[in-house]
């Protein structure tokens, strides 16, 4: 049973200097029970039209693949990158849209998209040298979010909103089990491209670059490990203002206590201890306003955070257009010394 494709979608482009300058166009595919990324080359595309078109010579895909421009390059001007995009995208939809389902039915259309085939499969042989990166980027990605979740869910805790703390904390626990599990693939995966068994065959990894993978699966594992603690740790944090309420309404209105009840004040502070209903409200309503104020305080230094980073990618990307617009002037620069070497060599 494999997954039903519902849409496609090509959103985004990277920039990629390994093993050369080259750009990549992130697969957004959405099926029935769940969606997945994949990363893909211009060439990797090229190579399923090709496979298509030989599968079917009288029948070719119903939306052409976009042109290959080799002089000047695609890849040194961001409109024709993103131009290439869209054709890209057309002709993936369109394969996916038609009524002629014979290009859907082919092995390389599913192995292009990844479509699980509803067999178990060896994370040994599942993974390239560059979808492995990407599989490492989005578990980095998901790290950061359960992180997120978790600071959340102490900013909940000290408003009293139990309910959104409890949410935060459900979705940081099925995320790391997520997390948990893609980890092991990762690190089957980089066995796999260790011994050369990878997808396409690829030789064996180089050392260093195994060594380099594996520090950082070590560091990612270690941040996994971390925020499982940080999680449990929430989890019994929020269970124990829940006692110490429970133990606070057992008292009697003179915040006497006798018997079994005597032993629940073996766990208050010198702060609480002796004080009446009354007064252990006022105390609670005194901490609460403290959290209040740590936490405004503290998403202050986070806006102050969050525009330097903001004013750092502005710069960044002002940078990036005066690199494109020197590599686009470097390339007019070789054209124009081409010609005047042709016309200096009709002279000789």
């Amino acid at each position: 049973m494999t997954e039903v494709i519902q849409a496609i979608f090509i959103r985004e482009t990277e920039t990629r200097s390994h093993p050369k300058p080259h750009t990549v166009y992130q697969v957004q595919v959405h099926a029935a029970v769940r969606n997945w990324i994949i990363w893909k080359r211009y060439s990797e595309f090229a190579k399923l039209n090709s496979t298509l078109t030989a599968l079917f010579p009288k029948h070719p895909p119903p939306v052409p693949l976009p042109g290959k421009s080799i002089f000047p390059s695609t890849f040194s001007s961001l409109d024709k990158i993103q131009e290439r995009r869209r054709g890209l995208e057309d002709y993936l939809r369109g394969i996916l849209s038609s009524r002629d389902d014979r290009w859907r039915q082919t092995d390389a259309w599913r192995e292009f998209l990844g479509v699980p085939s509803g067999r178990p499969l060896d994370a040994t042989t599942m993974y390239t040298s560059e979808n492995w990166l990407d599989e490492y980027n989005e578990m980095t990605s998901t790290a950061r979010e359960i992180r997120s979740l978790i600071n959340k869910r102490g900013a909940h805790a000290a408003r009293n909103e139990i309910s959104a703390s409890h949410n935060c904390t459900m979705q940081a626990k099925k995320l790391l089990l997520l997390l948990s599990t893609r980890l092991s693939n990762l690190e089957s995966g980089l066995s796999g491209l260790a011994m050369g068994t990878g997808i396409g065959g690829e030789g064996s990894m180089a050392e260093g670059e195994l060594r380099r993978r594996q520090d950082m699966l070590y560091t990612l594992k270690n941040e996994k490990d971390t925020l499982l603690k940080l999680v449990n740790t929430a989890t019994t944090s929020f269970q124990r203002p829940q006692q110490q309420q429970r133990q606070q309404s057992q008292r009697g209105t003179n915040g006497r206590a006798f018997g079994a009840q005597a032993k629940a004040l073996m766990n208050e502070t010198e702060e609480t201890r002796g004080l009446d209903n009354e007064g252990l409200m006022q105390y609670q309503q005194q901490v609460m306003q403290d959290q209040d104020q740590q936490v405004e305080q503290f998403s202050a230094i986070l806006a102050r955070q969050r525009q330097l980073g903001l004013a750092i990618g502005d710069e960044l990307e002002t940078q990036n257009e005066v690199l494109d617009e020197l590599d686009t002037g470097v390339d007019r620069t070789n054209v124009k010394l081409k010609f005047a070497k042709k016309k200096l060599g009709a002279i000789k």
